[in-house]
């Protein structure tokens, strides 16, 4: 009996033992930190203690000036060298640090309070930096007393949605150092490296389809430094900075810019064409003369006619075309006219099968250009035309004047998509 007794005390001791270990082990983990203090500024009315110049200047700040904001950047692929940026949704500034893998204690989200009390705000090509100035220009703060500017609330969260631009002239003052999307937007040069290690940075052009271009400026130390710029629209979340007047944008990842659409490249399908390596009057197409001067082949050159003094009136017509087999068509030629242009003609009919041309209905182009030079002419077809069977192109030259017209080049051709 007495060992029993013994035995359910000690049942009873373990127990105790293993709820008390577990109790210690939840008290083991360590609460979010959470900052105690508010912010006595927001970053626009921090900026506005630095009146931007074109050089490079700094100004001291009151005592007492706490500002809170959002991590932004990150320097996880290298590119955000030496700096965190922060936005608290009214402005953004970057504050220089003198470290590297900071994403590993401010990663994009994590929101933090700034006491500002020892720093100057000051710029960089009137980017505004909060800092230390020394030797005539801001340098990061020293990451061993970072403690003493910089505190972290919370887990990270959050960033703010980027501000969306599709067009370079939307830019203004209050979105630098904050995030942007460029809408629709390609590189001027792809296939280039983002950054060439050479120099400190690299710039790549970009063309925002909305109108007007901005810079994409990469690091050397960018992990992706050595990829080329991909061909393609596409859009880029990035922070936007400046260097003076002109804008830049810093990429944090390469994933931040999207798949791009590559665009399709159109096939020409030629339909008919006029081939002047043998006479075309012997390959389809019909010579209509009913006073003057005939057309005729310049062999392996063009189909030419010279007028005689007196009455000319001769039509050059096309083989026929079967336009219901295609989508689009479009005819175009090349031709140079030569002493007068008045009595020249370029017609379309769907009626036209042979012999009397009066007994069928021709359109009229409109052709304008009579050059002494040779000039092409394209022309799309309608879409009505779209359903001819019997479509044809006519070239009349109808004048009394010694004159001459030459028609170098004929073709029909409908453009696929791939």
């Amino acid at each position: 009996m007495k060992k029993n007794k013994l035995y359910s005390i000690s049942l009873l001791l373990t127990v105790a033992v293993f709820l008390l270990t577990s109790c210690k082990r939840e008290l083991d983990v360590a609460p979010i930190a959470t900052y105690d203090g508010k912010a006595t500024h927001t970053i626009a009315q921090l900026l506005e203690y630095h009146p931007l110049t074109a050089g490079f200047t700094y100004d001291t700040l009151p005592k007492g000036i706490v500002i809170q904001g959002i991590v932004i950047s990150s320097d996880k692929e290298g590119n955000c060298y030496k700096y965190i940026t922060i936005d608290d949704g009214t402005a953004g500034v970057q504050i220089k640090i003198n470290s590297t893998s900071l994403y590993m204690n401010y990663p994009v989200g994590q929101r933090v309070f700034v006491n500002c009390d020892g720093l100057v705000l000051g710029d960089y090509g009137m980017l505004p930096q909060l800092g230390w100035w020394e030797n005539d220009g801001m340098v990061g703060i020293n990451s061993n007393v970072l403690y003493k500017y910089i505190f972290k609330d919370g887990a990270p969260g959050q960033v703010p949605e980027p501000i969306e631009i599709t067009s370079a002239y939307q830019i203004q003052e209050n979105m630098y150092n904050r995030l942007v999307r460029i809408k629709d937007c390609h590189f001027k040069y792809p296939g280039q490296k983002f950054a060439e290690t050479t120099s400190s940075g690299t710039s790549n052009d970009i063309v925002i389809e909305g109108g007007g271009e901005i810079v994409l400026y990469t690091s050397r130390y960018a992990d992706f430094a050595s990829q080329m710029t991909p061909e393609g629209t596409f859009d880029i979340v990035a922070i936007l900075s400046r260097f003076r007047t002109t804008n830049q944008l810093t990429l944090r990842f390469l994933s931040d810019i999207s798949t791009p659409v590559v665009p399709t490249v159109p096939t020409e399908i030629v339909v008919c064409n006029m081939d002047l390596s043998q006479n075309p009057l012997e390959n389809g197409w019909i010579n209509k003369t009913t006073s003057g001067s005939s057309w005729e082949y310049m062999s392996g050159t063009a189909m030419r006619i010279v007028g005689t003094a007196g009455s000319n009136d001769s039509w050059l017509i096309s083989p026929v075309i079967n336009a219901t087999n295609y989508d689009n068509l479009k005819m175009s030629f090349t031709h140079r006219s030569l002493n007068g242009t008045a009595n020249r003609q370029v017609y379309y009919s769907t009626t036209y099968t042979g012999g009397d041309i009066n007994e069928s209905e021709w359109h009229s182009l409109n052709v304008n250009d009579f050059t002494t030079s040779f000039t092409t002419y394209n022309y799309n077809l309608p879409a009505e035309l779209l359903s001819a069977t019997n479509l044809r192109f006519a070239f009349r030259y109808n004048d009394n004047t010694n004159s001459t017209w030459l028609l170098s080049s004929y073709k029909v051709s409908s453009i696929v998509e791939q």
